[in-house]
């Protein structure tokens, strides 16, 4: 596979330079000409039929590679575009209950750390630098599967001179994105990879780990290096729901403890009221975090561990204050929207890759009229 994925992009590249191509070039910023072309690569995913390359899919771009079905049913395509830029597309849920699974199993792992994906196989993953930065359980699984299939051909392409990345996808691999996007940006700063230049586009993504993993991930990709593309009426984006524990999800000094001893100079009776009911806010937030973390954490856990028996994560993370980093891209539904899907294909069709195609037309010119 090494020869021939070489083959084809030296005989691609040849190709490009004397085609009627427009000029593109590899830039920070969003791009909605880009980000739209993203969207479009995304509905590959659709055609399913083994040895299809997808000659003429879309104006400017090669397919080069699609994986196998891997670890919770995730996959991921390989392309090149005209300016030798590499695009890493990620898939998103499927309707196999381990992809399903994926998106609820809703523990939080630490950035950083070690899975074992079988008796053989290890993947060290370093995600963030942050020691409390943690990240979804669920797609740390399809992240660790994935990484293990990109590092050789991302060894092969960066010897090879292809250093630069935009890394796509759509719903639960708009979260992926981010893990494939910051595994690969701590690649570059650990010098392994010095030169890569990465660029991400995460449309519809749910949420994907605390506000310590977005921190980072925003330090990382400051700037103008990675997008969170939303449709407003899309209530995707909003999963998992979170609940913020005052006591451990806040940085310290925590202002709402600190206020707590405040109410020390009150009158007794307003000092015994407030206190009362601020302790009730922090006892009742840390009892939802409690049993979220036993039912879409331990229970899914479970089932996950009958899915994939030799799987072994890190100890969880005491936390359930899940966060979507990325400079956010909202696309707000309006009355053209609603106009052009009177009738929707279902209860998730906010969700879909044409409504979002729609929508950046009403907030972005020069884009080709939408089919």
């Amino acid at each position: 596979m090494k020869i021939s994925l070489l083959t084809i992009l030296c005989f691609y590249s040849f190709l490009t330079a004397y085609s009627q191509f427009p000029a593109r070039k590899f830039s920070v910023g969003f791009d909605a000409k880009e980000c739209d072309e993203l969207l479009a690569l995304n509905v590959a995913f659709s055609d399913t039929t083994k040895g299809d390359n997808f000659n003429g899919f879309q104006s400017g771009y090669k397919f080069l590679y699609r994986s196998q079905n891997i670890g919770l049913d995730n996959a991921w395509d390989l392309w090149v575009r005209e300016d030798s830029t590499i695009v890493i597309l990620l898939r998103g849920t499927t309707a196999d209950p381990k992809s399903i699974l994926a998106d609820f199993y809703c523990a939080m792992m630490p950035a950083k750390g070690q899975v074992k994906l079988a008796n053989n196989k290890n993947i060290t993953y370093h995600l963030a630098d942050d020691e409390r930065a943690a990240v979804h359980a669920g797609f740390l699984i399809g992240f660790s599967y994935l990484s293990d299939d990109i590092a050789p051909k991302l060894d092969s392409l960066y010897k090879n001179g292809y250093y630069n990345y935009l890394i796509a996808g759509h719903s639960q691999g708009g979260s992926l994105c981010y893990l494939i996007s910051s595994w690969m940006l701590h690649l570059k700063k650990s010098e392994r990879y010095p030169l890569l230049q990465i660029k991400t586009y995460a449309s519809a993504p749910p949420k994907v780990g605390n506000m310590y993993f977005a921190y980072d991930y925003d330090n990382l990709t400051r700037d103008g290096w990675a997008f969170s593309i939303v449709n407003s009426g899309d209530p995707v984006p909003e999963m998992p729901f979170t609940t913020q524990q005052v006591d451990i999800d806040m940085n310290e000094p925590n202002p709402i403890l600190d206020m707590i001893k405040r109410f020390d100079n009150l009158p007794f009776f307003k000092r015994i009221m407030l206190k009362r009911a601020f302790r009730k806010m922090i006892k009742y937030s840390t009892k939802s975090s409690k049993s979220y973390q036993k039912y879409l954490g331990g229970y899914a856990g479970g089932v996950m561990n009958s899915m994939l028996p030799e799987l072994q994560l890190p100890e969880a993370v005491n936390t359930t204050y899940f966060v979507r980093p990325g400079i956010p891209i909202t696309l707000l539904v309006n009355n053209r929207y609603f106009d052009y899907f009177k009738v929707n294909d279902g209860a998730y069709y906010h969700h879909g890759i044409t409504p979002y195609r729609f929508l950046l037309r009403q907030y972005y010119e020069g884009l080709t009229t939408l089919k």
